[in-house]
């Protein structure tokens, strides 16, 4: 109830708004094309790793349109087409708030009386959506941008697709083709559309990998009456502490934070990952990292394997480098 108190004082407003421009504002002619797209401040659409989904919003400017008439929008279709190599359509998002046609007819009451519904299909084969909303029935008076008010600024969000990037290192274009908008006399006029860029990345040599003596235990016998006490400082590391190293070289020709992962399990049931502190390196250059293990007790003596990796980080995930060490260390009393 209270939310329809509201609402109802909002379209108050608004009706004693568009009276006073009944009266007043003069009906515009449309001295600039309707335009319907694709969202992208940069002037791209940076490429995500494969496997990442992402909603690309498109937006209309209809400016040149007369707000709450009958020669405003009140319906709209098209059809996207992105290359299916590259891009995988995956959902449509409109008609609902915060979109163009929805919060129109919020604003102005028409939907309590029409609906606002948006109809899409989605062909992965040829990577086409086809996609229409429409407010039925067809209200009398339809929507424009930038009315004399400020109650929809230019630009407002259409609709909204999901892809699926099934590479980072290709582009293509998110062609909006055949974009018309209706009015409410049924008419059918022709949009100008502005298309996306998908831009991949220039494919370059990245990576990292063990290398040398790859990854190797502090110590290949780990003493508990010794190694495992702490008052008994050993030259290798703190006391009491098993450490693992890994030696990892950046082999590819971008500067790359680096990592190692180590894995150690006793029978073949393996422990949860030892992960070492980061590295940054340029290309060609070798660091090595380090992880301390957990304390060992009694319960722990026997022999361990311990498998070393290493980790990547580039286009916002870690990547796996190709080498995997294997090798083995024993606890003793």
């Amino acid at each position: 109830m209270i939310a329809k108190k509201k609402f109802a004082a909002v379209f108050t407003v608004f009706m004693f708004l568009m009276s006073l421009a009944i009266i007043n504002v003069p009906v515009k002619s449309q001295s600039e094309p309707t335009v319907f797209y694709v969202d992208q401040p940069l002037g791209y659409i940076e490429a995500k790793p494969a496997g990442t989904t992402f909603w690309v919003d498109i937006l209309v400017n209809a400016s040149g349109l007369p707000f709450y008439h009958p020669d405003g929008i009140v319906g709209w279709g098209f059809l996207v087409k992105v290359d299916p190599t590259v891009l995988k359509p995956v959902a449509v998002n409109g008609a609902t708030a915060g979109y163009f046609l929805y919060d129109y007819a919020t604003l102005t009451g028409i939907n309590y009386s029409s609906k606002v519904s948006i109809l899409s299909t989605i062909d992965n084969v040829t990577g086409v959506v086809d996609v229409t909303e429409m407010i039925v029935p067809t209200p009398g008076y339809g929507a424009a941008t930038d009315d004399p008010y400020g109650l929809m600024p230019a630009p407002q969000l259409l609709v909204s697709i999901q892809f699926e990037s099934l590479t980072l290192y290709s582009d293509t274009t998110i062609n909006i083709t055949n974009p018309e908008y209706m009015d409410a006399n049924n008419v059918w006029h022709p949009v100008v559309d502005g298309d996306g860029f998908y831009q991949g990345l220039e494919q370059v040599p990245v990576g990292a990998d063990l290398v040398g003596r790859k990854g190797w235990a502090e110590h290949h016998r780990f003493r508990l009456s010794k190694d495992g006490d702490e008052s008994i400082a050993d030259s290798h590391g703190s006391p009491g502490v098993m450490t693992f190293y890994a030696k990892i070289k950046n082999v590819g020709d971008l500067p790359l934070t680096v990592r190692a992962l180590f894995r150690m399990s006793k029978g073949g049931v393996p422990e949860p990952m030892v992960v070492s502190n980061e590295a940054l390196l340029e290309p060609g250059d070798v660091v090595i990292v380090q992880g301390n293990a957990r304390a060992f007790t009694e319960g722990d003596i026997g022999k361990w394997t311990l498998d070393v990796f290493c980790e990547y980080y580039f286009a916002g995930v870690w990547n796996l480098g190709e080498t995997v060490k294997a090798t083995t260390f024993v606890v003793v009393a």
